[in-house]
């Protein structure tokens, strides 16, 4: 598959390799397959209780938030799940180190309580809105019947991070200067990214399915088109 244009990382997993690492620790399984996907003949196939992400790292070839934190990210996702889980969940990590080289795990799309939301860790949990009683304008987990989502993300070296669906903006995702717009919560310092994971965790216990496809990253907004 061609790259979009401005993408510095573009994988549909057509091909024979892929710039991503399925990493899971059994029963958890994550694969390339072919039952599902949204464009071409293959797609990353996640099912796990636990943990199941497609890891990729040669994209951070920097050390500093100039290099590695200032870049927009778009991939295809669809939830076999039914019903949304209550507990924390992860579909999306940018994971790396802060200013006091303390390993840090950016939850850029998660959530819980059925909504979804971003979510870090200093002393407490951190989330873009409330964790305990989540507003009702917060977007819905997917599920199946949603079909397939396009989910655009960009993060930029001071501590700001933006969430799209479908080419929709989230603003209660929305983190301005490391502070998060709806909640008001502290999210700086973000990490200096050394690696994107994709795929699913979850901290109560429940099994979910999903299909991840067409995974972009660039300089510019890449679109939900491309």
């Amino acid at each position: 598959m061609m790259p979009p244009i401005s993408a510095t990382l573009c994988d549909g997993f057509e091909g024979a390799t892929s710039d991503f690492t399925p990493t899971a620790a059994a029963p958890d399984t994550i694969a390339v397959a072919t039952t599902k996907f949204y464009r071409g003949a293959k797609s990353m196939y996640f099912s796990a209780t636990n943990s199941a992400y497609a890891v990729e790292t040669k994209t951070f070839t920097g050390t500093t938030k100039a290099t590695n934190n200032a870049f927009w990210g778009r991939y295809f996702f669809f939830n076999n799940m039914t019903t949304a889980p209550m507990s924390h969940s992860v579909f999306g990590d940018m994971s790396g180190t802060n200013a006091t080289a303390t390993a840090m795990d950016f939850h850029f799309v998660g959530g819980s309580r059925g909504k979804l939301q971003s979510q870090i860790q200093f002393a407490a949990d951190q989330y873009t809105d409330n964790m305990k009683a989540p507003s009702a304008n917060d977007p819905p987990f997917p599920l199946a019947a949603d079909g397939w989502q396009c989910w655009e993300w960009q993060i930029q070296p001071d501590d700001s991070f933006d969430f799209y669906i479908n080419g929709a903006e989230v603003m209660e995702m929305k983190i301005v200067a490391g502070k998060a717009m709806m909640s008001g919560a502290n999210f700086a310092p973000l990490p200096v990214v050394t690696s994107l994971k994709l795929g699913w965790q979850y901290f109560g216990g429940s099994m979910n399915s999903g299909w991840i496809d067409e995974i972009a990253v660039g300089p510019n907004r890449i679109g939900c088109g491309n």
